[in-house]
């Protein structure tokens, strides 16, 4: 079973992939629960077929249908990524009816450390950049540290 960032669940278009994950990750717990005897050993092998059909009667199916062609049209530039990007996140929002396949895997795109040029980035100046305590400080990000936790656990 893959669920979660192992299996890919990313929007490229949103650049949305840990609501995504963590959604999947809660239907892979729902399936394996509901699949569960009083056998601990009945899940091995077993393949748990209504995983799939749960994860695409969720909202994550619909959300990466809409945008299943995002990234394939940038194979052929910048440009012409842009403006078919445009169209399938604006226009057509997953009802085309073609799929692009992506012709090359994304680990043949990625070169090797050591192939590549470090990038020296300048030290903080305390105008423009900071340092990142400094910017989650700045960010006015706050929260109750009594506050209740928002993870709910079914009985």
């Amino acid at each position: 079973m893959l669920a979660g960032c192992s299996a890919g669940f990313l929007n490229v278009a949103k650049i949305k992939g840990t609501h995504n994950a963590m959604k999947t990750g809660m239907l892979a717990a729902e399936t394996i629960f509901n699949n569960a005897t009083e056998d601990e050993d009945a899940l091995v092998g077993k393949e748990l077929k209504d995983y799939e059909q749960n994860v695409k009667d969720s909202w994550v199916w619909s959300d990466l249908k809409e945008s299943r062609n995002f990234k394939s049209g940038f194979e052929k530039g910048l440009w012409a990524g842009l403006a078919h990007g445009g169209l399938v996140t604006k226009f057509t929002k997953g009802k085309e009816p073609w799929t692009l396949a992506h012709r090359t895997p994304d680990s043949a795109t990625t070169l090797p450390k050591d192939q590549c040029k470090e990038i020296k980035y300048p030290k903080h100046d305390g105008k423009l950049t900071f340092d990142l305590l400094t910017n989650l400080q700045r960010s006015g990000t706050n929260h109750d540290h009594d506050q209740p936790s928002h993870l709910k656990i079914k009985p």
